[in-house]
């Protein structure tokens, strides 16, 4: 225990016994053994308040070091995140000045020029439907009987009627 054999602590226990006695021999030993259950009873409170301790400033290191990592993963994200959108960004505005260009390119390949349907074609039949009363709205069309008359007839050009339907079961 402090770096004493048996034989020596034999010895020391004679010495004792002769100059205490057999009476107070047994109260000291009595009191030395509860000196001595005190001590490692202190002894055993500290080492555990230094361990508790010591762990607890561990975890509060380990907690920091998460917190510092989840930080900079969550810096690492975002500056990711915005490179991609400047990317993305980016490809959209030049997409958007190639199709700008595309557009002037066509219209200027096709000179102002406007695309008619076809003949006969449902949309060409619409297309002068609208052009029709978009005519007729402007000029006044409904009060006057020559101006239905003319719209009457571009409908049945547009359809291809001549006579303003009277051929429609023929051409069919």
């Amino acid at each position: 225990m402090f770096g004493i054999g048996s034989t020596e602590l034999l010895v020391i226990l004679v010495v004792a016994l002769i100059v205490l006695g057999p009476k107070s021999l047994a109260s000291v030993s009595r009191s030395l053994g509860k000196a001595m259950g005190e001590f490692r009873r202190v002894s055993t409170d500290f080492q555990r308040t230094l361990n508790a301790e010591a762990a607890q400033e561990e975890e509060a290191e380990r907690r920091q070091k998460v917190k510092d990592r989840a930080s900079k993963a969550a810096e690492a994200a975002e500056a990711a995140r915005a490179a991609r959108q400047e990317r993305l960004d980016a490809a959209q505005a030049e997409a958007e000045a190639e199709a700008r260009e595309d557009a002037a390119a066509l219209a200027a390949s096709r000179g102002n020029k406007t695309v008619q349907p076809p003949e006969g074609s449902p949309l060409a039949d619409a297309l002068a439907k609208s052009r029709a009363e978009a005519e007729a709205a402007t000029a006044g069309a409904a009060a006057s009987p020559v101006a239905a008359q003319t719209l009457e007839q571009q409908t049945a050009a547009a359809s291809g009627t001549v006579d303003g339907g009277a051929n429609k079961g023929q051409n069919a």
